[in-house]
Order: C-alpha cells, then sequence, then structure tokens
C-alpha cells in the first residue's frame, strides 16, 4: 500500500507549498466539487491512472469531503489537498495546475466563527484572518449529576434550564453580530464541542437561518474567548494535505 504522510498546513505554509513543491513533476491535477462519492473519483481518476493501490488511496481519501479535494499526481505518488473552503466545480487539468487553490487560500474571505462550549462562547466576524468585531462571554452551567434519586431529577431539571438560558443569550449576542451581515458574509464556521452545538442549534432558530452558509467543518477550540480567535481563524484558513508515495 502506499505510504502517506498527513499535515495541516496554515495559509502561508499551503501558498509556500504550492510555489515550492512538485511543480514540473505532476502529470495531472483534479479537482473535485465537495462531498462527492468514492465511485465517481475513481472513475474520474481511470481516465488518467491505471487502476491499483494508489488511485484507491488516492479515491479514498478524497471521498465526501465537505469542501471538495484536490489530487495532484506524480509518477512516484500523489497528493490529496482538502481546502478551507469549498470548491466551485469538478476540473480535469494536464500537468501542475494550482491556480484554482491558491485562489481560494489569498482571498480575504469574510467570515463568521461561532465557538461554543458549555459555559463559555465566542463570536467573531473576520475578513481574512483581521477580526473586524467580536464578543464572547460566559455562563453558568453545572456539571452532571452522576447519583439517583429525587435530588438528582430536581438537579437535572435545574441544569437544563441553566443551558435553555445560556443558550438564548447566545442566539440574541449571535443575531446581534451576525444578523445586519448575513448577506456580506461568505461562511460561517462552528467550533469547539460538537453535542453542545447541535442542542443549541435544536434550540435556537435563528442559527438554522444560517445554514446555507455553514462550512461543515468543525473548529478545535478548547477555551471559547476572545484569545482564541486567532487560533480559530488560523484553522479555518488552513488545509489537510495528504501526500502518498509508493510502497
Amino acid at each position: 500500500m502506499p505510504v502517506v504522510n498527513q499535515s495541516n498546513l496554515t495559509r502561508a505554509r499551503a501558498l509556500r507549498w504550492l510555489s515550492l513543491r512538485y511543480k514540473d513533476n505532476v502529470a495531472f491535477s483534479l479537482y473535485i466539487r465537495p462531498l462527492t462519492g468514492r465511485a465517481e473519483i475513481e472513475k474520474l481518476l481511470a481516465q488518467v491512472l491505471d487502476r491499483g493501490e494508489m488511485l484507491d488511496a488516492l479515491a479514498e481519501k478524497a471521498a465526501k469531503s465537505p469542501t471538495g479535494s484536490i489530487i495532484f499526481y506524480l509518477m512516484d505518488g500523489g497528493c490529496v489537498v482538502r481546502p478551507p473552503f469549498p470548491l466551485a466545480e469538478t476540473v480535469l487539468y494536464r500537468g501542475y495546475e494550482p491556480g484554482p487553490l491558491r485562489s481560494i487560500l489569498e482571498k480575504d474571505w469574510k467570515l463568521g466563527l461561532i465557538l461554543i462550549r458549555l459555559g463559555q462562547w465566542a463570536i467573531g466576524i473576520f475578513e481574512g484572518e483581521k477580526l473586524l468585531e467580536g464578543k464572547a462571554g460566559t455562563g453558568l452551567v453545572h456539571a452532571r449529576h452522576h447519583k439517583g434519586g429525587s435530588s438528582a431529577n430536581r438537579f437535572a431539571r435545574h441544569r437544563e434550564k441553566q443551558m435553555e438560558y445560556f443558550f438564548t443569550r447566545i442566539e440574541g449576542h449571535a443575531r446581534e453580530l451576525l444578523e445586519p451581515r448575513s448577506k456580506s458574509l461568505d461562511y460561517i464556521i462552528y467550533g469547539g464541542a460538537r453535542d453542545t452545538l447541535l442542542r443549541m442549534q435544536k434550540q435556537c432558530r435563528f442559527f438554522g437561518l444560517l445554514e446555507g452558509k455553514v462550512v461543515d467543518r468543525l473548529l478545535s477550540v478548547r477555551d471559547p474567548k476572545r484569545s482564541a480567535f486567532e487560533q480559530a481563524v488560523g484553522q479555518a484558513y488552513a488545509s489537510e494535505f495528504y501526500e502518498f508515495k509508493r510502497a
């Protein structure tokens, strides 16, 4: 099986990679639209690549990416890139064509970041990696009560009320920040705890109105607060690289 080397590259490092890596050695470049299935990717690759372990490895890694994938293929290996933001279409180029990916990385997208964990939240508006406006706060939500009995049931109901109030407050702040800018925002990206975010989205109608602009990625943010914005927006612009070499 081909050997794979995985890395997450910041915007600056990814642009440097595109300028220095491969260049004249790439046989073809394949851009694949978001959520394309493995079977369709295999058909596309079969036009330019013999079936075998390398084709299987590239197709598997490129499949079902929420932002699409780019495959750069060399005679002794290949690379799959999952870009930070969605590709517009599926296109096959002969040789090395980094242009569409470079355009995505160089553009200063207008982003809304919503970072949530129980008890902490931060919401920011960015142009490129520059914070235009942001808010952050906390809310009291007690940890789970693991003992049984009627007191535990009362505690659970009280905790539910705390969570409802916490999410309602976040929804108010999100409306204040995001609603006036909803038309100008390119994308919304969530970060924090997935279960907490899903629960908040289920309770709060406003977040459903943003769905058309949401990139299906989850930023890894341990402490959602103002000081986390720089790390979070850096993650938002990062790309996943998977480089394959023949064993």
